[in-house]
Protein backbone atom coordinates (compact mmCIF):
# COMPACT_ATOMS: atom_id res chain seq x y z
CA UNK A 1 0.00 0.00 0.00
CA UNK A 2 3.07 2.14 0.81
CA UNK A 3 4.34 1.41 -2.22
CA UNK A 4 1.30 2.49 -4.38
CA UNK A 5 1.20 5.24 -2.21
CA UNK A 6 4.80 6.37 -3.53
CA UNK A 7 3.47 5.88 -6.77
CA UNK A 8 0.99 8.22 -6.60
CA UNK A 9 2.64 10.92 -5.24
CA UNK A 10 5.03 10.77 -7.80
CA UNK A 11 2.49 11.21 -11.11
CA UNK A 12 1.03 13.62 -8.67
CA UNK A 13 -2.75 12.33 -8.30
CA UNK A 14 -2.81 11.95 -4.65
CA UNK A 15 -4.69 15.72 -3.96
CA UNK A 16 -8.03 14.01 -5.85
CA UNK A 17 -7.65 10.92 -3.46
CA UNK A 18 -7.30 12.90 -0.63
CA UNK A 19 -10.94 14.89 -1.77
CA UNK A 20 -12.18 11.64 -2.33
CA UNK A 21 -11.63 10.51 1.24
CA UNK A 22 -12.50 13.43 3.21
CA UNK A 23 -16.04 13.34 2.31
CA UNK A 24 -16.97 10.01 2.83
CA UNK A 25 -14.53 9.91 6.30
CA UNK A 26 -16.77 10.20 9.12
CA UNK A 27 -16.31 13.26 11.35
CA UNK A 28 -13.80 13.25 14.00
CA UNK A 29 -15.90 14.28 16.41
CA UNK A 30 -18.27 11.12 15.91
CA UNK A 31 -15.62 8.89 14.94
CA UNK A 32 -13.48 6.91 17.84
CA UNK A 33 -11.20 5.57 14.88
CA UNK A 34 -10.16 8.64 13.86
CA UNK A 35 -6.63 10.22 15.26
CA UNK A 36 -6.55 13.54 16.90
CA UNK A 37 -7.42 16.45 14.61
CA UNK A 38 -3.54 18.88 14.63
CA UNK A 39 -4.10 22.78 13.50
CA UNK A 40 -1.23 24.02 12.07
CA UNK A 41 -2.14 27.39 13.35
CA UNK A 42 -2.31 26.52 16.68
CA UNK A 43 0.22 28.14 18.85
CA UNK A 44 0.67 24.57 20.64
CA UNK A 45 1.51 22.92 17.68
CA UNK A 46 5.48 22.25 17.81
CA UNK A 47 5.23 18.93 16.64
CA UNK A 48 7.50 19.84 13.27
CA UNK A 49 4.47 17.76 11.12
CA UNK A 50 3.91 18.92 7.69
CA UNK A 51 0.18 19.86 7.14
CA UNK A 52 -1.59 21.11 4.47
CA UNK A 53 -2.57 24.14 3.71
CA UNK A 54 -6.13 24.26 5.60
CA UNK A 55 -6.09 25.16 9.49
CA UNK A 56 -7.68 21.62 10.08
CA UNK A 57 -5.98 18.98 8.99
CA UNK A 58 -7.42 16.08 7.06
CA UNK A 59 -7.84 12.40 9.69
CA UNK A 60 -7.14 9.46 7.95
CA UNK A 61 -9.96 6.56 8.33
CA UNK A 62 -8.39 4.19 11.11
CA UNK A 63 -5.33 5.67 11.58
CA UNK A 64 -4.12 7.48 14.44
CA UNK A 65 -2.84 10.68 12.90
CA UNK A 66 -4.25 13.34 9.63
CA UNK A 67 -3.11 11.94 6.03
CA UNK A 68 0.06 13.65 5.14
CA UNK A 69 1.21 13.95 8.67
CA UNK A 70 4.29 11.57 9.97
CA UNK A 71 3.35 9.80 13.22
CA UNK A 72 6.70 10.78 14.38
CA UNK A 73 8.59 13.97 14.40
CA UNK A 74 12.57 13.75 13.40
CA UNK A 75 13.70 17.27 15.27
CA UNK A 76 13.97 16.74 18.81
CA UNK A 77 13.21 19.71 21.15
CA UNK A 78 15.16 20.54 24.13
CA UNK A 79 13.05 21.81 26.98
CA UNK A 80 14.98 24.53 28.96
CA UNK A 81 15.00 23.91 32.63
CA UNK A 82 14.21 26.40 34.87
CA UNK A 83 17.24 27.28 36.86
CA UNK A 84 16.24 27.80 40.47
CA UNK A 85 19.29 29.27 43.17
CA UNK A 86 18.44 26.86 45.88
CA UNK A 87 19.35 24.04 43.41
CA UNK A 88 22.43 25.76 42.54
CA UNK A 89 23.21 26.16 45.99
CA UNK A 90 22.63 22.87 47.09
CA UNK A 91 24.72 21.41 44.06
CA UNK A 92 28.08 24.22 45.49
CA UNK A 93 27.99 23.45 49.04
CA UNK A 94 26.62 19.67 49.08
CA UNK A 95 30.07 18.53 49.98
CA UNK A 96 30.56 20.52 52.39
CA UNK A 97 27.54 19.55 54.30
CA UNK A 98 28.29 15.76 53.43
CA UNK A 99 31.41 15.95 54.68
CA UNK A 100 30.81 17.72 58.22
CA UNK A 101 27.84 14.52 58.01
CA UNK A 102 30.92 11.83 57.41
CA UNK A 103 33.12 13.23 59.59
CA UNK A 104 30.96 13.14 61.94
CA UNK A 105 29.94 9.46 61.54
CA UNK A 106 33.50 8.02 61.83
CA UNK A 107 33.85 10.06 64.86
CA UNK A 108 31.66 8.59 66.58
CA UNK A 109 32.68 4.89 65.51
CA UNK A 110 34.69 2.81 67.66
CA UNK A 111 38.48 2.86 67.24
CA UNK A 112 39.91 1.32 63.60
CA UNK A 113 41.43 -2.53 64.37
CA UNK A 114 42.33 -4.18 61.34
CA UNK A 115 43.40 -7.43 63.54
CA UNK A 116 42.11 -10.99 62.85
CA UNK A 117 41.23 -14.05 65.37
CA UNK A 118 41.64 -17.31 63.66
CA UNK A 119 40.92 -20.45 64.80
CA UNK A 120 43.72 -23.67 63.96
CA UNK A 121 45.21 -27.35 64.30
CA UNK A 122 48.50 -28.77 65.28
CA UNK A 123 49.85 -30.10 61.59
CA UNK A 124 49.14 -33.92 62.03
CA UNK A 125 52.15 -36.07 61.87
CA UNK A 126 52.92 -38.05 58.32
CA UNK A 127 50.90 -36.16 56.24
CA UNK A 128 51.62 -34.07 53.36
CA UNK A 129 50.54 -30.67 52.55
CA UNK A 130 48.86 -32.24 49.19
CA UNK A 131 46.41 -34.35 51.53
CA UNK A 132 45.59 -31.12 53.66
CA UNK A 133 44.60 -29.00 50.39
CA UNK A 134 42.60 -31.43 48.93
CA UNK A 135 40.89 -32.13 52.41
CA UNK A 136 40.25 -28.27 52.80
CA UNK A 137 42.99 -27.00 54.94
CA UNK A 138 45.65 -24.46 54.67
CA UNK A 139 49.20 -25.59 55.32
CA UNK A 140 51.19 -23.06 57.30
CA UNK A 141 53.94 -22.15 59.70
CA UNK A 142 54.78 -20.31 62.20
CA UNK A 143 58.57 -19.34 62.80
CA UNK A 144 60.82 -16.53 64.15
CA UNK A 145 61.04 -15.48 68.59
CA UNK A 146 61.37 -18.88 68.75
CA UNK A 147 60.74 -22.55 67.42
CA UNK A 148 59.05 -23.53 64.17
CA UNK A 149 55.75 -24.76 64.82
CA UNK A 150 53.49 -26.17 61.85
CA UNK A 151 49.64 -25.58 61.80
CA UNK A 152 46.71 -25.93 59.70
CA UNK A 153 43.84 -23.31 59.53
CA UNK A 154 40.57 -23.26 57.37
CA UNK A 155 41.26 -23.09 53.83
CA UNK A 156 38.17 -20.91 53.13
CA UNK A 157 38.41 -18.90 55.70
CA UNK A 158 41.82 -17.58 55.04
CA UNK A 159 40.96 -17.14 51.43
CA UNK A 160 38.10 -15.03 51.77
CA UNK A 161 40.35 -13.16 54.21
CA UNK A 162 43.20 -13.14 51.45
CA UNK A 163 40.80 -12.18 48.59
CA UNK A 164 38.72 -9.63 49.98
CA UNK A 165 38.28 -7.93 46.84
CA UNK A 166 35.65 -8.66 44.23
CA UNK A 167 37.38 -8.03 41.30
CA UNK A 168 41.21 -7.92 42.63
CA UNK A 169 43.64 -10.85 43.29
CA UNK A 170 45.43 -10.44 46.70
CA UNK A 171 45.03 -7.39 48.95
CA UNK A 172 47.52 -5.38 50.11
CA UNK A 173 45.63 -5.80 53.56
CA UNK A 174 46.80 -9.57 54.19
CA UNK A 175 50.26 -8.58 55.04
CA UNK A 176 49.44 -5.43 56.63
CA UNK A 177 47.79 -6.81 59.48
CA UNK A 178 48.04 -8.57 62.95
CA UNK A 179 47.00 -12.01 62.91
CA UNK A 180 46.12 -13.83 66.57
CA UNK A 181 46.04 -17.49 65.88
CA UNK A 182 44.70 -19.75 68.19
CA UNK A 183 45.71 -23.43 68.47
CA UNK A 184 45.11 -25.54 71.19
CA UNK A 185 45.94 -23.48 74.44
CA UNK A 186 48.47 -20.93 73.04
CA UNK A 187 48.08 -18.02 71.06
CA UNK A 188 50.36 -16.96 68.26
CA UNK A 189 50.47 -12.98 67.33
CA UNK A 190 52.16 -12.70 64.31
CA UNK A 191 52.17 -11.30 60.67
CA UNK A 192 52.59 -13.02 56.97
CA UNK A 193 55.94 -13.56 56.04
CA UNK A 194 55.77 -15.18 52.72
CA UNK A 195 52.51 -17.86 50.77
CA UNK A 196 52.26 -19.77 47.75
CA UNK A 197 49.14 -18.33 45.71
CA UNK A 198 48.16 -19.23 42.28
CA UNK A 199 49.01 -16.46 39.54
CA UNK A 200 45.43 -16.20 38.12
CA UNK A 201 43.15 -18.14 40.06
CA UNK A 202 42.19 -16.96 43.55
CA UNK A 203 43.52 -20.39 45.10
CA UNK A 204 46.30 -19.86 48.16
CA UNK A 205 48.72 -23.34 48.76
CA UNK A 206 50.97 -22.37 51.44
CA UNK A 207 51.42 -19.61 54.12
CA UNK A 208 54.54 -18.90 56.61
CA UNK A 209 53.98 -16.65 59.43
CA UNK A 210 56.10 -14.61 61.21
CA UNK A 211 55.87 -13.91 65.31
CA UNK A 212 54.95 -10.22 66.19
CA UNK A 213 57.05 -9.80 69.82
CA UNK A 214 55.84 -6.30 71.76
CA UNK A 215 59.14 -4.97 72.43
CA UNK A 216 61.21 -6.40 69.11
CA UNK A 217 60.63 -4.21 65.76
CA UNK A 218 58.46 -5.52 63.21
CA UNK A 219 58.51 -4.35 59.54
CA UNK A 220 55.35 -4.23 58.13
CA UNK A 221 53.99 -2.68 54.64
CA UNK A 222 50.31 -0.81 55.81
CA UNK A 223 48.33 0.13 53.00
CA UNK A 224 46.94 3.35 51.69
CA UNK A 225 43.29 4.37 50.56
CA UNK A 226 42.30 7.25 49.34
CA UNK A 227 38.87 9.48 50.76
CA UNK A 228 36.80 11.92 48.98
CA UNK A 229 37.74 11.53 45.25
CA UNK A 230 34.22 13.32 44.95
CA UNK A 231 35.19 16.04 46.38
CA UNK A 232 38.50 16.79 45.24
CA UNK A 233 38.96 19.94 43.41
CA UNK A 234 41.15 18.93 41.24
CA UNK A 235 39.59 15.52 40.08
CA UNK A 236 36.44 17.54 39.00
CA UNK A 237 38.71 20.12 37.12
CA UNK A 238 39.54 17.22 35.02
CA UNK A 239 42.94 15.92 36.62
CA UNK A 240 44.31 13.08 37.37
CA UNK A 241 44.27 11.33 40.99
CA UNK A 242 46.99 8.93 41.21
CA UNK A 243 47.61 6.76 44.26
CA UNK A 244 51.65 6.64 43.56
CA UNK A 245 52.10 4.58 46.93
CA UNK A 246 50.00 1.74 47.43
CA UNK A 247 51.82 0.65 50.63
CA UNK A 248 54.06 2.26 53.06
CA UNK A 249 56.47 0.39 54.82
CA UNK A 250 56.10 0.99 58.72
CA UNK A 251 58.17 -0.09 61.61
CA UNK A 252 56.17 -1.87 64.84
CA UNK A 253 57.12 -2.22 68.15
CA UNK A 254 54.03 -2.24 70.53
CA UNK A 255 51.32 -4.36 70.79
CA UNK A 256 49.18 -3.92 67.99
CA UNK A 257 49.35 -2.94 64.06
CA UNK A 258 48.02 0.35 62.90
CA UNK A 259 45.41 0.44 60.76
CA UNK A 260 45.19 1.43 56.65
CA UNK A 261 46.26 5.04 56.52
CA UNK A 262 43.54 6.92 54.64
CA UNK A 263 44.48 9.72 52.23
CA UNK A 264 41.96 12.48 52.02
CA UNK A 265 42.46 14.05 48.82
CA UNK A 266 39.67 17.14 49.51
CA UNK A 267 42.48 19.63 49.44
CA UNK A 268 44.06 18.68 45.89
CA UNK A 269 43.94 21.43 43.45
CA UNK A 270 45.03 21.14 40.10
CA UNK A 271 48.47 22.53 39.53
CA UNK A 272 51.10 23.17 37.88
CA UNK A 273 53.49 20.41 37.62
CA UNK A 274 51.11 18.45 40.17
CA UNK A 275 50.07 18.78 43.44
CA UNK A 276 50.84 16.15 45.74
CA UNK A 277 50.58 14.36 49.41
CA UNK A 278 53.78 13.08 50.78
CA UNK A 279 54.75 10.75 53.85
CA UNK A 280 55.53 14.07 56.06
CA UNK A 281 51.76 14.70 55.52
CA UNK A 282 50.62 11.26 57.14
CA UNK A 283 52.65 11.69 60.17
CA UNK A 284 49.60 12.87 62.43
CA UNK A 285 47.52 9.29 61.30
CA UNK A 286 50.76 7.39 63.27
CA UNK A 287 49.83 5.77 66.85
CA UNK A 288 49.81 8.42 69.18
CA UNK A 289 51.71 6.58 71.37
CA UNK A 290 54.86 6.30 69.75
CA UNK A 291 55.51 3.07 68.73
CA UNK A 292 54.92 3.11 64.94
CA UNK A 293 56.97 4.67 62.40
CA UNK A 294 57.68 4.94 59.43
CA UNK A 295 60.66 3.47 57.68
CA UNK A 296 63.72 5.11 57.86
CA UNK A 297 65.01 4.43 54.43
CA UNK A 298 62.23 6.73 53.33
CA UNK A 299 63.30 10.49 53.51
CA UNK A 300 59.76 11.95 53.53
CA UNK A 301 59.44 13.80 50.41
CA UNK A 302 58.19 10.84 48.72
CA UNK A 303 54.80 11.34 46.72
CA UNK A 304 52.00 9.31 48.50
CA UNK A 305 48.96 10.94 46.21
CA UNK A 306 49.71 12.79 43.18
CA UNK A 307 46.95 14.82 41.18
CA UNK A 308 48.31 16.23 37.84
CA UNK A 309 46.72 16.88 34.00
CA UNK A 310 47.15 13.53 31.95
CA UNK A 311 47.44 16.27 29.02
CA UNK A 312 50.66 17.63 30.39
CA UNK A 313 52.51 14.96 30.51
CA UNK A 314 54.43 14.34 27.03
CA UNK A 315 54.65 10.63 25.70
CA UNK A 316 58.51 9.72 26.03
CA UNK A 317 59.65 6.35 23.60
CA UNK A 318 61.23 3.63 25.40
CA UNK A 319 65.16 3.74 24.70
CA UNK A 320 66.35 1.23 21.91
CA UNK A 321 68.02 -1.10 23.94
CA UNK A 322 64.80 -1.78 26.25
CA UNK A 323 63.75 -5.48 26.47
CA UNK A 324 60.57 -6.43 28.25
CA UNK A 325 61.62 -8.25 31.27
CA UNK A 326 58.01 -10.56 31.07
CA UNK A 327 59.17 -12.04 28.16
CA UNK A 328 63.59 -11.98 28.57
CA UNK A 329 64.44 -14.20 31.42
CA UNK A 330 67.03 -16.58 31.89
CA UNK A 331 65.93 -19.63 30.77
CA UNK A 332 64.82 -17.78 27.20
CA UNK A 333 62.19 -16.29 25.58
CA UNK A 334 58.41 -17.42 26.01
CA UNK A 335 56.68 -18.21 22.96
CA UNK A 336 53.28 -16.75 22.19
CA UNK A 337 52.25 -19.29 19.98
CA UNK A 338 53.52 -22.66 22.05
CA UNK A 339 50.78 -24.88 21.40
CA UNK A 340 52.35 -27.36 23.78
CA UNK A 341 54.30 -28.96 21.39
CA UNK A 342 57.71 -29.19 19.97
CA UNK A 343 59.47 -26.46 19.67
CA UNK A 344 59.92 -26.08 23.56
CA UNK A 345 58.08 -23.12 25.31
CA UNK A 346 61.10 -21.24 25.64
CA UNK A 347 64.51 -20.73 23.49
CA UNK A 348 67.81 -19.67 24.13
CA UNK A 349 68.83 -15.99 22.88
Amino acid sequence: MMIAWRNMAKRGTTRPLLRAISRHAPSPATSTLAGPVLSASSSNFRTGFSCSKSDQAVPAPGLGCPLGVRAFSSKGYVRERVRYPWRSMIVKYSWQFLKEDMVNYFQTQPERDSTVHLRGLEWPRFVMKEELIEMGRMPALVSGWGPSRKIVLNKAEIERIAFDEEDGHLSNLFKGRLFRIHVGQWIEECVVEDLAVHPVEKEMYFVRFRRHVPGKMTTVNIPVSISGLWGCPGYRNGGHVDLAMPTIECECVGETIPPPFVVDVTQLELESPYSKITIDDLKEQLPEDGLTRFSRNYTGEEEVVMCYDPKSVPEQPLPPDWQDPNFNHRGGRYSLTFNGFWPKQTTRS
